[in-house]
This record gives structure tokens, sequence and C-alpha cells, in this order.
């Protein structure tokens, strides 16, 4: 008896560890899909993601309905269409690019963002990792792999869950470009 109540609490601990990740997820989203609109971008949320919710508004309410890249072929945009978060110019060129990771491998959104990055001839893309304030440690020992930092496919930054949810609002306010990031984005090395 006692042994199936230890796996019910630890499986509730897990369903209710997943549904916190999943919101913060959302919320990231939600905050990067709200700035790119305020700093006059079109914004694309990942395929998957359209119909999940943060403060009561479908993420897809944001989103192109279609990512339209003419000169990427269609097995890369589909790879692409999963990004969490890409912020696109009115001539529709890719000017941000957003994982989010939370609780999955943080060197697989850096190998999304490394697709995306080698599919573009020029490349004047910013390529972000947003993540929680406790995995910072695991995101720079990533960025400082030989194989990434002497790679000159792209340089990847990171933002902090903290400071996204602390800063957005500041930021679509003065902010003008995507330039706006660097005052709380990081690089390694």
């Amino acid at each position: 008896m006692e042994k199936q109540t230890k796996a019910k609490m630890k499986r509730h601990s897990e369903v209710i560890n997943d549904a916190i990740e999943e919101n913060d997820h959302s919320e990231m989203q939600y905050h990067l899909a709200r700035l790119g609109k305020a700093l006059g971008y079109d914004v694309w949320i990942a395929q998957n993601d359209h119909k999940r919710e943060w403060n009561n508004q479908k993420l897809g309410e944001f989103s192109l309905k279609r990512l339209n890249l003419p000169s990427i072929s269609q097995s890369i945009k589909e790879t692409i269409a999963l990004i969490d978060v890409i912020w696109l110019d009115k001539k529709e060129r890719i000017v941000g690019a957003f994982e989010v990771e939370k609780s999955t491998s943080i060197y697989s959104g850096i190998l999304r963002l490394y697709d995306l990055a080698l599919t573009m001839s020029e490349n004047q893309t910013k390529f972000y990792l947003v993540a929680p304030d406790k995995r910072e440690k695991e995101i720079k020992a990533q960025l400082l792999r030989p194989s990434i930092r002497h790679s000159n496919a792209c340089q990847i930054s990171y933002i902090l869950f903290s400071e996204l949810r602390c800063d957005c609002d500041a930021m679509c306010k003065f902010g003008t470009d995507i330039g706006v990031l660097d005052k709380i984005s990081r690089n390694v090395g």
C-alpha cells in the first residue's frame, strides 16, 4: 500500500512539474511574440504551439498563419517551422530566432538554430536561447563546446527567463528594433 501511495505522489509531482514547465515555455513565447509585434516585426510561433495559451490568449493569435520563406526548401522549412519564435521584417527576412529551452536539451535548441543559420545566404539574423535562470551554467557549457565556439555559422546569445519577464514591458514601450535585446542578452566566450 505504501509503495502505491509513493508511486501516486511521485506521478502527481511529475504531472505538476510538467504543467509548470509547459506554462513557463508558453509564457516566454508570449513575451517574445508581444515584444516582436511591439517592435514592428511579423512573428512566427512554432507550428505545434499555435493552440497553446498564455494570459488567456492563444499564441497563434500573435503568429503569422503561414511561414512564407520562398528561398528555403520545403524540407528545411518544416524544421524551421518548429523553432519556438521567429521575428521577420516586412520583406519576410528573418531578423531573430528564439529557442525556449525549459527542460529539453540545450544542445537540441542550438542545433535547430544552426540548421536555420546554415540555410541563410546572408546572415543578418540574431539567434537566442531563452532559458530558466537555473540552466545558465548548462547554457554556457554547451556554447563553449569547441564544435560550437569555432563554427562561423552563427553567434548564439542567451536570455534568462527572469530578465525577459522583468524587462519585456519596458522593451515593448521603448525599443525600436531587435537591438533592444542587447540590454538583456548575454554572450559566452
